[in-house]
């Protein structure tokens, strides 16, 4: 977890108007880093618990927010948490670094109430903006210290939620993201 990520203010600002319509709800942020999206959300009035596999950004993360509810994912990527804990779920720029998506996505899933939202962003990567912005984007995009496993469009984003029986699914652009929030089925 590289120390000085850059944070998107709009993607924040998307997230927290995608889970806003449960009052005062029960948020997990998975992959929550150095917190400050779940302290964003928690800000807004959530009640919110973060989840990372990483223990480096997690003790960040304790440092800079110390009243909020942090844990570390278990080794096999299962969310150290009951079925239907949480009213709503945020995974910010996480999806595209999971070795197992079908792992993370079934447990975002689980842990969401019956009729629950999860707000995911992922890089924008539509094939003309790849294709205009060059070869030397790839730099940018393949940081050794961030690696990506794997590139989402609006259609392979859209029909991944699709097959974890995720219903509204709604599609947005925030700057460099690609923002989908949708409603457990």
């Amino acid at each position: 977890m590289p120390e000085h990520r850059p944070f998107d203010a709009r993607v924040a600002e998307w997230a927290i108007g995608a889970v806003a319509a449960a009052d005062r709800p029960r948020l997990v942020d998975v992959g929550c880093g150095d917190g400050r999206f779940a302290a964003g959300l928690a800000a807004a009035g959530a009640q919110v618990t973060g989840f990372d596999p990483s223990a480096v950004a997690l003790d960040r993360a304790r440092k800079a927010y110390p009243k909020l509810e942090l844990s570390r994912v278990a080794g096999d990527g299962t969310l150290p948490c009951g079925d239907a804990s949480f009213d709503a779920a945020v995974c910010i720029n996480v999806l595209e670094h999971a070795a197992d998506t079908q792992r993370l996505v079934s447990e975002l899933r689980r842990v969401l109430t019956p009729r629950g939202r999860v707000a995911i962003a992922v890089p924008y990567n539509g094939w003309l903006r790849t294709v205009l912005r060059g070869p030397r984007a790839l730099d940018r995009a393949h940081d050794p210290l961030e690696p990506v496993l794997r590139f989402y469009t609006k259609r392979t984003l859209a029909g991944l939620l699709a097959q974890f029986s995720f219903e509204q699914v709604e599609l947005s652009r925030s700057g460099d993201a690609l923002c989908a929030s949708a409603r457990r089925g």
